[in-house]
């Protein structure tokens, strides 16, 4: 059945109509999530930029989604519009010589919307180095930029030139990587713990500068995480890594350590194959968004209780919330 349509609407230059009451819980990976008030789909940045100057425009606040991983959506859904981003452009880009004389590394170009598992498979099948780590990574290119994703010992930081981004006023920006003050799973980009819609900037696209190297190399090393992956996380629906680990440990340890593993709470279960990993095994329909709060704050007080340590979310909560 086709989502009902509202009688706000962008003007025809835009190139969009909106959806109304949209359900969100298939767009993310832990299959959780409420209605946005309205809803488009961007596939070209042109229409990406298009729709948010439209928004700001009349005052709508507007909320950029792209993989859906590391972010649990209220039960009350979003407020506001929400812009699922698939533009999904990825291309290497030789190094201009009269830029770079003494330096002939390439570039990646990928747009927002591209998966960032993918933006790696074309490095890793060009034998370019630098992205290997990401192969085994969920979510998009433009939450990684602004989360600073990393696994295997790699982050975006490392092989990140340049941002192109949208700000707020309006304006298309080159941003270079060391002006986002880049820290462990953070940015200055991120808006925290608990996010709505707003008016803030919009990431269009990233350039990572990366090394030519052997290519059978780079494909066996990739291989390896992925297969790490495969080992050891699990399959069922889930938000990706729960907390951060603290300084000198590992979060999955100490939920394990302090007896979390298998604990339900309503369809929510700590995985049994890496305990910091929140799953929903019955998929969209089997759980709420309020149970995985629930289980959060009794994996952080059983864990402080036990071992005297704060665990620190690693995903964010986006919408409504009591």
């Amino acid at each position: 059945m086709k989502t009902a349509t509202i009688a706000l609407q962008p003007p025809a230059s835009v190139g969009l109509e909106l959806e109304a009451n949209r359900s969100l819980a298939g767009l993310t990976s832990i299959k959780i999530g409420g209605p946005a008030d309205y809803f488009a789909t961007v596939t070209h940045p042109h229409q990406l930029l298009r729709l948010v100057r439209w928004a700001r425009g009349v005052d709508l606040p507007y909320l950029v989604l792209g993989g859906g991983s590391n972010v649990l959506i209220s039960d009350a859904g979003v407020r506001g519009l929400v812009i699922h981003n698939r533009c999904r452009t990825v291309r290497i880009d030789p190094a201009p010589c009269c830029l770079y004389p003494q330096d002939e590394r390439p570039f990646l170009f990928a747009e927002a919307g591209a998966l960032l598992a993918g933006a790696a498979r074309t490095s890793i099948n060009e034998g370019l180095a630098g992205l290997e780590w990401a192969v085994s990574v969920p979510g998009t290119v433009g939450g990684a930029v602004i989360n600073n994703a990393g696994a295997h010992g790699g982050e975006i930081k490392d092989n990140l030139w340049d941002v192109m981004l949208l700000d707020e006023a309006d304006e298309v920006q080159i941003i270079r990587a060391a002006e986002l003050e880049y820290g462990y799973r953070h940015s200055n980009l991120k808006r925290g713990e608990s996010i709505q819609g707003g008016f803030g900037p919009v990431v269009l696209s990233a350039n990572f500068r990366l090394s030519p190297g052997d290519g059978e190399q780079i494909r066996a090393t990739a291989q390896g995480f992925l297969e790490h992956r495969r080992r050891t996380q699990p399959i069922e629906p889930s938000l990706g890594s729960t907390f951060t680990n603290p300084p000198g440990d590992y979060a999955g340890r100490l939920i394990d350590a302090a007896g979390l593993r298998g604990e339900r709470f309503g369809s929510i279960e700590v995985s049994q194959t890496h305990a910091n990993f929140l799953v929903n095994p019955a998929g969209v329909g089997g759980a709420k968004a309020a149970d995985v709060v629930a289980m959060m704050a009794l994996i952080q007080e059983t864990v402080y209780q036990r071992f005297g340590v704060v665990l620190q979310p690693e995903i964010q909560r986006v919408g409504e919330w009591s």
